[in-house]
C-alpha cells in the first residue's frame, strides 16, 4: 500500500511537470509573437521592387537622325514618354527588372525589345525601320498627320458643345491600367452601372435613324454596355467610336484599349459621345487622309 505522503509526491511532481510543460509553450508562443513582425517586415521589404529611370534615344535606322514625336513605353507598365526633338526620352519609376520597351512612330514600323534594367538604371538606343510603303518620305508622312490632326481640331471647333481633348503625351504618362479607368479618373463623368431599360432603350426606338425608326443593336452605338454615366438628371449610355467605328459595348469597349495604344481621346457635351483613335488608326492616315464621321450630339 502507497503511503499518503507518496501519493502527495507523486501528484506533486506530475503539477511540476504540467507547468513546466505549460510555461514551455507560452515562451515558445511569446517568441513567436516577438518574431513575426520582423519577419512580416523582412518580406514586405523584400517584395518592394527598386524603381529606376530608363532614358535613352530613338533613332532612324537608315540615316542615323533622332526621330521626335516617337511614343516609347512599357509593355508590362502601360506607361511611357514621347520622344523629343533630339529623339530623347525618360520613363521613371521604372521597377529595377527585365522589361519590354516598344517605340512606334508614324512612317516608321512599331519596335519591341526586351531590356534588363539593373537597379543603377540604363540608357537604351532604339532604331527605327522606315515604312517602304511610303515612298514620299518622312515629309509626306508628318504632312498627312497634320491634315488629320487639323481635321480632328476644325471638327471640334465646329461645335457649341463642351469639349476635352487628352492628347498622346498625357495618355502615355498615365499609370491607368486601360483608357476606361482613364476617362473615370481625368474626368467629372459619374460612373454608373446601366440598368436593363438603357439597354433596352438604346436597341429600340431611334427617330435618328432608318428602318421605320428603329435600330438594330449592331447599329447602336452602347447597346450592349454595362457602363453609364450619370448626366443631367439620368443614367445614360455615351456614343463610343473607336477609330470612327460605333462601338456596340459602349464604355465597356474602352477597357480593350491600354492607354499607350491611344493617340488621342475625345469627351463631347459632358460625356455624350466620346472617341478615341489608336496609333495604328493615325498610322492609316498618315498613309492616307480621310474625311471624319460627322458628330451625332445631343444637349
Amino acid at each position: 500500500m502507497m503511503h499518503p505522503c507518496d501519493r502527495s509526491s507523486e501528484q506533486r511532481q506530475r503539477w511540476e511537470c504540467l507547468l513546466r510543460t505549460l510555461s514551455g509553450s507560452v515562451l515558445l508562443l511569446a517568441m513567436g509573437c516577438l518574431l513575426l513582425p520582423a519577419g512580416i517586415h523582412a518580406q514586405e521589404t523584400e517584395a518592394t521592387p527598386v524603381r529606376v529611370n530608363i532614358e535613352g534615344v530613338v533613332l532612324d535606322e537608315i540615316t542615323g537622325t533622332p526621330v521626335a514625336g516617337a511614343a516609347v513605353y512599357l509593355e508590362d507598365e502601360d506607361r511611357g514618354a514621347l520622344t523629343d526633338v533630339d529623339g530623347a526620352f525618360r520613363i521613371e519609376g521604372v521597377p529595377a527588372d527585365s522589361q519590354t520597351i516598344v517605340a512606334t512612330q508614324f512612317g516608321y514600323w512599331e519596335v519591341a525589345a526586351a531590356v534588363d534594367v539593373p537597379e543603377a538604371g540604363v540608357n537604351v538606343e532604339i532604331e527605327l525601320k522606315p515604312r517602304p510603303i511610303l515612298l514620299d518620305g518622312v515629309t509626306a508622312v508628318a504632312d498627312n498627320i497634320d491634315t488629320m490632326v487639323r481635321r480632328l481640331q476644325t471638327r471640334r471647333r465646329s461645335l457649341p458643345y463642351q469639349t476635352r481633348v487628352f492628347d498622346q503625351e498625357r495618355l502615355l504618362r498615365s499609370a491607368e491600367p486601360d483608357v476606361l479607368e482613364f476617362l473615370w479618373r481625368e474626368t467629372s463623368l459619374g460612373r454608373r452601372p446601366c440598368p436593363l431599360t438603357v439597354g433596352m432603350t438604346m436597341m429600340g426606338w431611334q427617330p435618328s435613324r432608318g428602318l421605320g425608326a428603329w435600330a438594330l443593336p449592331s447599329q447602336v452605338s452602347g447597346a450592349l454596355a454595362s457602363h453609364c454615366i450619370w448626366r443631367r438628371g439620368r443614367i445614360v449610355s455615351p456614343r463610343v467610336y473607336i477609330d470612327e467605328i460605333p462601338a456596340v459595348s459602349g464604355l465597356d469597349a474602352l477597357r480593350n484599349y491600354p492607354t499607350t495604344q491611344i493617340y488621342a481621346l475625345e469627351v463631347y457635351s459632358q460625356g455624350a459621345e466620346i472617341r478615341a483613335y489608336t496609333y495604328r488608326f493615325m498610322q492609316r492616315m498618315a498613309e492616307e487622309p480621310r474625311a471624319l464621321i460627322a458628330l451625332t450630339l445631343w444637349p
